[in-house]
């Protein structure tokens, strides 16, 4: 028999060619023969319907070929094939598995790529600041003090206002808690250790990540893009001293400040929901705070502190130089180093914390 298939094969046509071949096909006992010649539209859905006619006539052995090929259509009909066994099946969960293997590695060589390129970034910073100390004169103080501005000052109002909410809700929550085992008291214990150990400056770190690292990387980005990097350095001037000293130092002498006032804000805080959930008067709960106070906890969270603006100033600053000429790239890189910035500053806390457990402080 042969089958002239004319006009267009295609997903809207499919369930009346089926209904056309399938009383002729069912009869047959020899062979068949599809011209194509005049078929003028095949699809993906057509070739994978004609795959599967003849696969079902080769089933029943009966000879069946194609002929009048274009090559389109040789194409599209190879393409339009399904697993025809379980071999086939397990050579596409190799090929995924391969797949996913390629991309694990590629991940895995990005990030070395990347913190190779932080590390000898970090390198190249501690060289111009010696330079800058040896040299004074070459620091610029203008851009020092109005970064300072920026990343400090300015972040005092939202700082302020997110720790005094948290020394809040720890104080709240803690109260609640021990009242259940009559010791409501050591809510100002509880409120002293997570406070000046922790929650402070991991929530002023944050906020400052969030702030500060997304603006370096849009200011030097946008710089980079618009070429005026490239133009600092043909005329014989250090991008690294200009940008990226100024902004980095002004983190590390602003980020202790945040921290002391996040510190007063996140007690007083507490006080206020320790005064209407225990009744304990203000007086009263800086006379407990005073007994129960320990150096150690403070010296923690301000030690950590230098640690976490370097790392969230070189991780912004990093991310801006690695920006290209759209803007695009700039948004990128910019929710990039927002993300890379809160990541280093958890991962250094809880070094710290596994450290100062080892030295007993």
């Amino acid at each position: 028999m042969r089958v002239v298939l004319s006009g267009a094969l295609t997903a809207h046509s499919l369930t009346g060619a089926e209904r056309a071949l399938r009383g002729r096909l069912d009869t047959l006992a020899a062979s068949v023969i599809f011209d194509l010649q005049h078929l003028a539209l095949l699809d993906t859905s057509g070739a994978l319907f004609l795959n599967l006619t003849l696969k079902n006539l080769r089933a029943r052995r009966i000879q069946c070929s194609l002929e009048n090929l274009t090559a389109q259509q040789e194409g599209l009909l190879k393409q339009a094939v399904l697993p025809e066994s379980e071999e086939s099946m397990g050579s596409v969960g190799q090929a995924m598995f391969s797949l996913y293997l390629a991309r694990l590695g590629k991940a895995i060589l990005e990030t070395g790529s990347l913190l190779v390129g932080l590390m000898g970034f970090l390198g190249r910073f501690l060289v111009s600041l010696v330079s800058m100390l040896r040299h004074p004169s070459r620091m610029r103080w203008t851009p020092l003090v109005f970064q300072m501005e920026q990343v400090g000052l300015r972040a005092v109002p939202i700082v302020s206002l997110l720790t005094f909410l948290i020394g809040l809700v720890v104080a709240y929550m803690g109260a609640q808690q021990l009242a259940m085992f009559g010791a409501d008291i050591f809510a100002v214990n509880l409120l002293e250790v997570t406070v000046l150990r922790e929650m402070a400056v991991l929530i002023t770190s944050i906020v400052v990540a969030g702030r500060s690292s997304s603006s370096f990387t849009a200011q030097i980005g946008a710089m980079m893009a618009n070429q005026e990097v490239d133009a600092l350095r043909s005329m014989g001037l250090d991008p690294m001293l200009l940008l990226v000293v100024p902004r980095v130092l002004a983190l590390v002498l602003t980020l202790p400040m945040l921290v002391f006032i996040a510190n007063i804000m996140a007690l007083f805080g507490g006080a206020v929901a320790i005064y209407f959930t225990i009744d304990l008067s203000f007086s009263a709960f800086l006379t407990q705070l005073g007994e129960v106070a320990k150096m150690n906890n403070f010296l923690v969270g301000m030690i950590k502190t230098p640690f976490f603006a370097l790392s969230i100033g070189l991780v912004g600053c990093f991310q801006g130089f690695r920006a290209t000429g759209s803007a695009e790239s700039v948004g990128f890189l910019t929710t990039v180093s927002v993300v890379q910035s809160i990541f280093t500053v958890i991962l250094l806390n809880a070094l710290f914390a596994i450290f100062f457990s080892y030295i007993g402080m």
